[in-house]
């Protein structure tokens, strides 16, 4: 094969490359619920809530976030496995909802166990006040213009 040729293969398959990363996936909601957003920021306007076992065709994750038809779902709030939810809010028939939600950030009962066994004066009640409490998006976005925390453009 010629190099001009061999050349040409080259450039072909780097073209293919963003093409095959770009396909689509199901991906399933693992939270109670989650803030769909315009742009893949945390602190962009929610046009959307996306609940527990719903899913979406989505691409990605790019920069820990999935691309739907309707914006973008943190990486963290979901899974592009195969699940399976079954009457009474289990999933995959073993796991509770609950446990599925705290899984999804990474905290089940037995680390929470764990954690008690060696943190003994942790006071998991204020931890349940704090998960309750939310912010809007008009107030995130003031404090991040407050603080000048927004890229440049204003993260529109």
């Amino acid at each position: 094969m010629s190099k001009r040729t061999r050349a040409a293969v080259l450039l072909a398959l780097a073209a293919l490359l963003p093409a095959a990363a770009a396909v689509a996936a199901t991906i399933t909601v693992l939270v109670h619920e989650t803030k769909i957003r315009r742009r893949p920021q945390f602190y962009a306007p929610a046009v959307a809530t996306a609940r527990l076992g719903q899913t979406f065709s989505a691409q990605g994750p790019r920069d820990g976030w999935y691309r739907t038809a309707a914006g973008y779902i943190h990486a963290s709030a979901v899974t592009a496995k195969k699940v399976r939810l079954s009457a009474g809010g289990a999933v995959a028939g073993d796991a509770s909802a609950d446990e599925i939600t705290l899984a999804g950030k990474g905290f089940n009962e037995q680390v929470e166990s764990s954690y008690a066994g060696k943190h003994p004066g942790a006071n998991f009640a204020a931890v349940d006040a704090m998960e309750r409490r939310t912010v809007s998006d008009g107030a995130l976005r003031r404090f991040l213009e407050t603080g000048g925390l927004l890229p440049d453009g204003g993260g529109k």
